[in-house]
């Protein structure tokens, strides 16, 4: 009797053993944790299941939208960060996520002088343009050319204007090919204007994108 229960109790080891090498072995043993819905993949940020980037589309867009643009540098995915709606006109925020730039809404047309000496772009008029985003700084975007990093005084990496139109802000932004766009990069004696500017048509910086003064103004922050 002992050994009929001795072999059965052995039977029973020896099959667990060959389940568990069976397991073991197996490819799917490995299998990748970070796919799980808590830790999700680092390729799955990617662009595979990412629209192409539509103006008119980005137009009604609901926060958390996202799509892909093919810029000079490759793509570079863009979010609706911010959605507000009112009365007279809906706002959107967008964001470049390659380079974590916040783009707000646009605030109308100003001057450079008039928008740094009212800080337009911490005002709390223009809170509903911003989205309500109170977590970043808001500040008016650099302009300067390329060509002048770390020269006549600006820092030596790329402006905010450069950064985005480099990851294809022309293409994301509505009705931005009709506008030139202020921008806090000062002139000085470079040129007869007070400060460069952004043009939305041609992407283009210099001198004479201020739209003499009347530039349209979007704020930035990261």
């Amino acid at each position: 009797m002992n050994m009929k229960i001795t072999s059965i109790l052995t039977g029973i080891l020896l099959a667990t053993a060959a389940f568990l090498l069976a397991q073991a072995l197996s490819p799917n043993k490995r299998a990748d944790l970070s796919a799980s819905p808590s830790r999700p993949r680092s390729d799955d940020v990617g662009t595979s299941s990412t629209e192409a980037c539509d103006p008119q589309t980005i137009a009604k867009a609901v926060k958390g939208y996202t799509c892909v643009v093919k810029a000079k540098g490759g793509s570079v995915v863009w979010r609706v960060e911010a959605v507000i709606s009112t009365e007279s006109r809906t706002f959107r925020v967008m964001k470049d996520l390659k380079s974590g730039l916040y783009v707000s809404d646009d605030m109308g047309k100003h001057s450079h002088e008039f928008a740094v000496k009212q800080n337009l772009c911490e005002s709390p008029d223009y809170s509903n343009h911003r989205g309500n985003l109170t977590s970043v700084s808001w500040r008016l975007p650099s302009g300067y050319p390329r060509s002048l990093n770390g020269k006549n005084g600006f820092p030596n990496h790329d402006s905010d204007f450069v950064i985005l139109e480099d990851d294809g802000i022309r293409q994301v932004i509505p009705g931005i090919s009709s506008k030139y766009f202020v921008s806090s990069s000062e002139a000085g004696k470079l040129s007869d204007y007070i400060s460069y500017g952004f043009d939305g048509e041609f992407g283009g910086i210099d001198a004479g994108c201020n739209g003499n003064g009347m530039a349209s103004l979007r704020c930035v922050a990261q």
